[in-house]
């Protein structure tokens, strides 16, 4: 079905349409820009990754270096003592960091909604001012970088249009489409090798930039699969429009209808289906405010505060059944001390309620935008690439629960180590280090 001659013709024609070739030239401009762009903010990230590991380094050493020098905590701080659980696990600081992915300048997704890493203590919360929370937006243009993704997703299918309008419409509009019909009775052996001369052009083009992504990122071998599923993704993609256009070619009657219909099908596709399915989501679950979380921090906190100390036990025994069974429980006076000390534990159970009911909302957006996908192809493709480049809702979503496991490990730590009465010396520090940074 291949024919050399045709295809040949083709990119005569094509390299002698200033308007193609300019489309193509600017498209693929575009491309090599949103991939730099993409390295750029992937290296800004790294070295704040770097910045924050070091600086974490030091304050760490600098607890070390406490117990080697036999003293409890800064000189002007006299009131830390890191022989104490409490003080000891508060003065470690601990990081939550999502790591971007080698493939990252592919698809930078959700990254700019979502923070990439996150200083953890024991009030802390996976809905910080510091962690924002947004669904997917189809509509990149208006919230910032156009990334790659953005690109072959929603403007590829322009520049396609832009290729292979007049293939079958020219000849209408000039009237000598009987006469090629009259020499070469298989028109759509003709009409299928002019496409086929655009559609490999582009699959050639694409697929060059994502494998060199990949290899100047040294991933290539190491993600070779992701890299493949990438490149399988990006042709099928580009096949699938390919056969629309190819039925519209062949039916069209004149360039202008041709284009007309092609960019109609972009509509529905690319912009229409999204959006209502965006639109709907949002009408059928507003925007969350979060006032419940900030009920939560502030009003329901401070009631915590007003809670007598038997209240705060009970309340400790509801949520840590073991802690009944420590030595400061067996004590016939509670520590007032200790029990002010683990109500941040308190605080975070309620944090985590409030938090679940947003996650909740948020996965029953979610499951309306995957009830979409076999009639809204662009958003499925959107997110499985993003999927893959580690920059959709469910990557930054594991994040968060990353950051709360954290969150959990640190209080928990607290309670059971000081409701035991332990002592912390160096080598008991270097568990607690390898249980909260998990580098020592």
């Amino acid at each position: 079905m291949i024919n050399i001659d045709i295809i040949s013709f083709e990119f005569k024609h094509f390299y002698r349409s200033r308007a193609k070739i300019f489309s193509y030239i600017f498209f693929m401009v575009l491309c090599v820009v949103s991939i730099y762009n993409g390295f750029e903010m992937m290296q800004k990230q790294l070295n704040t990754i770097k910045e924050i590991k070091q600086n974490q380094h030091e304050k760490i050493l600098e607890k070390i270096g406490w117990f080697d020098q036999g003293i409890s905590g800064p000189v002007d701080k006299p009131w830390i003592d890191i022989h104490e659980p409490y003080w000891s696990v508060r003065s470690t600081p601990t990081y939550m960091i999502k790591e971007p992915s080698s493939l990252f300048p592919l698809g930078i997704g959700q990254s700019e909604q979502f923070g990439f890493y996150k200083k953890v203590n024991r009030w802390s919360s996976t809905y910080d001012s510091d962690m924002v929370e947004e669904i997917s937006n189809y509509e990149r243009l208006i919230n910032g970088n156009i990334d790659f993704s953005f690109l072959i997703i929603f403007l590829l299918p322009i520049l396609m249009i832009i290729l292979t309008y007049n293939i079958n419409g020219l000849e209408k509009d000039l009237k000598f489409y009987k006469l090629i019909l009259s020499q070469n009775r298989r028109i759509n052996n003709l009409l299928i090798n002019r496409l086929l001369f655009y559609v490999l052009l582009i699959i050639f083009s694409i697929d060059i930039l994502i494998i060199s992504v990949a290899l100047i990122n040294y991933s290539f071998l190491s993600n070779m699969f992701d890299v493949l599923k990438l490149v399988l993704i990006a042709n099928t993609y580009v096949l699938a429009f390919a056969s629309f256009f190819y039925f519209i070619n062949k039916k069209g009657q004149s360039s202008s209808s041709i284009a007309f219909r092609m960019i109609s099908v972009w509509l529905v596709f690319c912009v229409i289906i999204p959006g209502s399915v965006h639109q709907y989501t949002s009408y059928k679950y507003p925007v969350n405010y979060m006032t419940d979380f900030l009920d939560v921090n502030r009003k329901q906190t401070y009631e915590v505060f007003k809670l007598s100390n038997t209240d705060l036990y009970y309340i400790l025994i509801d949520l840590h059944r073991d802690l009944i069974d420590t030595k400061k429980s067996q004590e016939k006076i509670l520590d007032s001390k200790l029990i002010r000390r683990s109500i941040s534990t308190i605080v975070n159970q309620m944090n985590i309620s409030a938090a679940n009911l947003i996650e909740e909302q948020n996965n029953d957006k979610n499951k309306i935008i995957r009830s979409s996908y076999f009639f809204n192809p662009v958003t499925y493709t959107q997110n499985l690439w993003n999927s893959i480049t580690e920059t959709d809702y469910n990557s930054y979503r594991k994040f968060r629960l990353n950051i709360q496991n954290s969150i959990d490990k640190r209080n928990d730590l607290i309670i059971y180590e000081s409701w035991n009465d332990y002592k912390v010396d160096k080598d008991k520090y270097m568990l607690y280090l390898k249980d909260l940074t998990n580098q020592y």
